[in-house]
């Protein structure tokens, strides 16, 4: 990360031929369709059913009330991934709430971008309880130099977990569910549109996670991944008019959808415009203000949903 100066060297020509290629194999292979053979991959199931249980849960997601923010613990055959955690005062809820499931490392902490109701408490979080990898976007130069972004990066260094940088396609594992990120694929001025927008599925169930990605990279999704669908929706920025442009939520076409806001919080998230859009398109919805923890169970044929309210 930008903790580590390297010194400035210029690029050999072997490596500038080498990046040439590179570039000319991503054009050809647009021009091929093997990006929509890569979609697929990534929009259908990545095991089958038969190899597991049918009556077992594949995946166990809890969608944590941290009031106006972000926060969601992933549990899959004994491996863990929390994405977000709210903002600082959150840390004693979030480190409860892990605790209390006898969770002693994290596989995977995910930083959605560098806002503090996404990341305030993820500095306590990976303190008190051990991290194995955390994954990040680079954040603009106004996020990252703020005193809870620094915190952040002292207890990311302090925990020696694995630190890595979200590229678009990265795939990984968490337990049953294989996880791909979708963006961003730029560092952009607007830090909501740094934010990490991962795909996650498991079984028959698959999530899409956009943190505040605003319309404009909700297009660009569309445009690069255009048979992409998702079961369960995160919606994106806490139901901000700025995200869930309605031909993108179409396009995914979600069953469910879960939006994370505090009660009676001064944005007056969620906006009217998302909501008249998830009942036009007939989207069951919850909302962490209204219903506490969301937690969906999954199987390996279907999920379930139960509410703390």
């Amino acid at each position: 990360m930008a903790r580590r100066k390297s010194k400035n060297k210029k690029m050999p020509l072997i490596a500038i031929v080498a990046a040439v290629l590179v570039f000319l194999a991503s054009v050809i292979a647009e021009q091929t369709g093997i990006w929509d053979d890569a979609l697929d991959t990534v929009a259908d199931n990545q095991f089958a059913a038969s190899d597991i249980d049918a009556d077992g849960t594949v995946l166990d997601v809890h969608f944590i009330d941290v009031g106006q923010g972000d926060c969601s613990l992933f549990v899959s055959d004994g491996k863990t991934m929390l994405v977000d955690c709210g903002e600082s005062e959150n840390a004693d809820t979030v480190i409860q709430t892990i605790s209390d499931m006898g969770i002693e490392t994290l596989d995977y902490a995910v930083i959605t971008h560098a806002h503090s109701d996404h990341m305030g408490a993820m500095a306590d979080v990976i303190t008190e309880i051990g991290v194995e990898n955390i994954l990040l976007s680079q954040p603009c130069d106004d996020s990252s130099e703020t005193a809870t972004y620094e915190s952040f990066m002292d207890a990311a260094d302090a925990s020696g977990a694995n630190i890595i940088l979200a590229q678009p396609d990265y795939t990984f594992t968490v337990g049953y569910a294989q996880c791909t990120v979708l963006a961003p694929s730029e560092v952009s001025s607007n830090e909501n549109n740094n934010s990490i927008v991962m795909h996650v599925s498991a079984g028959e169930t698959s999530f899409l996670l956009t943190g505040d990605a605003e319309k404009k990279v909700e297009k660009e999704i569309m445009e690069k991944y255009p048979n992409l669908t998702a079961t369960i929706l995160k919606v994106g920025h806490h139901g901000s008019s700025t995200s869930s442009y309605g031909e993108f939520i179409e396009q995914i076409s979600p069953e469910t959808a879960i939006i994370q806001c505090g009660l009676n919080n001064s944005y007056g998230h969620p906006h009217e415009e998302t909501v008249s859009t998830l009942k036009d398109l007939n989207i069951t919805y919850y909302q962490s203000d209204i219903h506490g923890d969301i937690t969906v169970s999954c199987t390996a044929d279907g999920y379930s949903v139960k509410t703390e309210k």
